[in-house]
C-alpha cells in the first residue's frame, strides 16, 4: 500500500551569489497516515548548485505552525544556508 501526500508549495526563492545558486522552497504536505491524518505539516528545503556540483537536502514535516515555518525559512533564506547546514540551523533553532 502506498502512502498518499499531497505537496503544496508555499514558497519559493532563488539566490545567486559568487556563481552559485541556492534554490529555497517552503511546502506543505498533507499525509493520510494515521499519525497525522490530514493535519498540514511545513517542509524546507535547500538545493544548492555549484557549477556541475548540486546538493540538496529537505527538513520534511518539522513544522506544524505555518507561523513558525515561515520565519524558520526567511531566515534560511535571508543567512543562503546550505544543504550541508540546514539541519543544524533547525537543531540550534530548537529550543527547550
Amino acid at each position: 500500500m502506498s502512502e498518499k501526500i499531497t505537496n503544496e508549495t508555499l514558497r519559493e526563492d532563488n539566490v545567486s551569489q559568487n556563481g552559485m545558486l541556492y534554490e529555497y522552497r517552503l511546502f506543505k504536505r498533507i499525509s493520510l497516515r494515521v499519525a497525522s491524518y490530514k493535519i498540514p505539516l511545513y517542509s524546507v528545503s535547500v538545493r544548492l548548485t555549484d557549477g556541475d556540483e548540486v546538493t540538496e537536502s529537505a527538513l520534511n514535516d518539522v513544522f506544524s505552525d505555518i507561523g513558525k515555518a515561515t520565519v524558520f525559512y526567511e531566515q534560511i533564506v535571508k543567512y543562503l544556508v546550505t544543504p550541508i547546514d540546514l539541519p543544524y540551523i533547525l537543531e540550534d533553532s530548537v529550543k527547550i
